[in-house]
Formats: structure tokens, C-alpha cells, sequence
């Protein structure tokens, strides 16, 4: 009987390996939620065999910035405000509204 060829790729070296509850760089104990992994859409065997990696670990190894909830949280209000903005024709509604979306972008 004669392979198909689109049934010669293993399976297995698309699967991901198992999480092993520790960052793979440095140790730390690691929720699998706070766990980050490289993903290539092109080649599921790189997927695979990528590591289970911390926030920062991850960050140093692949050269990104990855946004906290707050700065997450903090963006979205500040598009949301600047959407608001368009909407008061007054002047002084208008530089409020710029004043605490100051406030807010400069808040840690």
C-alpha cells in the first residue's frame, strides 16, 4: 500500500512538548497561564520544540515587549477617551477631557 504524501508528516513534531511548570531559561515557578511560547505559523516544528518561557526570559530572548494588564488597560481607556474627545464641540469640556487623558498616560 502506497503512502499519501500529505500522511507522511509525523504528527508528533507538531505537538508541543509538555509544560513542565518552570521557566525553561531560568527556573522560576510559573503558572501556565503566566507562560509565554514562541509560535511560528510556517513551521510547526519550531512551535514544538520552543520553550516554555517567563515574561522576562522571553522578552530577552526574543527581543519584544510585552504589555502588562495595566499598560493594556491603560491604552484602551486612552483610545476610548480620544474617541470622547471628537465629541464635545465646548472648549472647556474639551481640555478637561485632554487633562485627564494627561493624568492618565503619565500614571505608572
Amino acid at each position: 500500500m502506497e503512502i499519501k504524501p500529505h500522511r507522511a508528516t509525523r504528527t508528533a513534531r507538531t505537538r508541543s512538548h509538555k509544560f513542565s511548570g518552570r521557566c525553561e531559561a531560568c527556573g522560576k515557578p510559573l503558572c501556565s497561564c503566566q507562560a509565554y511560547q514562541y509560535t511560528d505559523e510556517s513551521n510547526g516544528a519550531i512551535t514544538a520544540s520552543a520553550p516554555f518561557l517567563c515574561r522576562s526570559c522571553y522578552e530577552d530572548r526574543y527581543g519584544v515587549k510585552i504589555p502588562t494588564e495595566a499598560e493594556q488597560y491603560k491604552a484602551r481607556l486612552l483610545d476610548k477617551l480620544g474617541g470622547y474627545l471628537d465629541a464635545f464641540p465646548d472648549e472647556k469640556e474639551r481640555d478637561l477631557l485632554s487633562r485627564v487623558m494627561r493624568l492618565i498616560d503619565s500614571t505608572n
